[in-house]
């Protein structure tokens, strides 16, 4: 995530979470690994690397898919993001989170470098917290400079390696994450009755049942066409598509967190043919619901 640039020092006010605001400076990008064994840590979230930069127009686009999430805070200058076809501009304060399985790039946008605190996450929840927040329509978030702390907490964390880093990484994942909700919660209470958020609402009360796109419209109260238009616009899929991601989700804890049946996880996710459940489910995970099971409780391969 840290492409070339000029060592240019760059020297940012950023707001504490005191809402005092102090002077801070760095002259140059770096960047920090740090490697945890998912099936063996406690933590719930793992963060591989991250760093600050300092970057200029001219070095170009970062594009590469990482297949992890990554989180941006602008410190100075201008980011341009690209998401789904569209271009978004990153200022002072503002928050990207960027999915980078998903097909996007950023870089400066014309003018002063753009200089910024970044890392990489991957944990549970992430991808749907990530469709919840609607972040594939928009991945910047304005106003968020109170995240300084918790980045430089971070990075500071990267740095020493020391034997508690986990601990203390997982602690400010938490904590963005939770502002990130916090910011949009405002917004998800002023549109709590939006035929779409009700959709959504009844397929997860419901995740077992038999839906089809004629029942979700009639929840809306659209069309079928008028659903899977606003449906995509608001979360950036299909309602199908959505489903089935929500019921994979599902299917992970029932493996990880109880002992029922392949054929009883399948059922409460809704599918009434263990086949076309444990199909579906290796193209979501990449591994069968059984070796899913032994991966996450960390059994040797011929366990059952």
């Amino acid at each position: 995530m840290i492409p070339a640039s000029s060592a240019e020092k760059m020297v940012y006010c950023a707001e504490n979470m005191d809402n005092t605001r102090t002077m801070r400076v760095f002259d140059r990008s770096e960047v920090f690994f740090h490697a945890t064994d998912p099936l063996a840590s406690p933590w719930p979230y793992t963060v591989p690397v991250g760093g600050q930069t300092i970057v200029t127009h001219q070095d170009g686009m970062v594009r590469r898919s990482y297949h992890e999430h990554v989180l941006i805070l602008t410190l100075s200058g201008a980011g341009r993001v690209e998401v789904g076809g569209q271009v978004f501009k990153a200022g002072p304060d503002s928050l990207v989170w960027l999915d980078t399985s998903q097909k996007y790039g950023h870089g400066a946008d014309r003018g002063a470098p753009w200089t910024y605190l970044w890392f990489a996450m991957a944990g549970p929840g992430l991808d749907r917290l990530h469709e919840q927040l609607a972040l594939l329509d928009n991945p910047v978030i304005e106003d968020l400079g109170n995240l300084c702390d918790c980045f430089e907490a971070v990075i500071a964390a990267l740095r020493a390696q020391l034997p508690d880093c986990d601990a203390h990484l997982n602690a400010q994942v938490a904590a963005a994450v939770a502002a990130l909700f916090r910011k949009r919660a405002a917004t998800w209470a002023a549109v709590g009755n939006d035929p779409i958020n009700e959709v959504m609402r009844q397929l997860r009360r419901r995740i077992d049942g038999h839906w089809e796109i004629e029942a979700m419209a009639n929840i809306a109260g659209l069309s079928p066409s008028q659903l899977f238009r606003r449906f995509k616009a608001a979360t950036g899929t299909t309602p199908i598509f959505w489903l089935r991601q929500e019921r994979m989700m599902l299917a992970e804890h029932l493996l990880t967190a109880t002992t029922s049946q392949i054929v009883g996880v399948a059922a409460r996710c809704g599918y009434s043919d263990p086949y076309h459940f444990s199909r579906d489910f290796k193209r979501h995970s990449g591994v069968s619901p059984r070796r899913f099971r032994q991966i996450s409780r960390n059994e040797p391969t011929g366990s059952s």
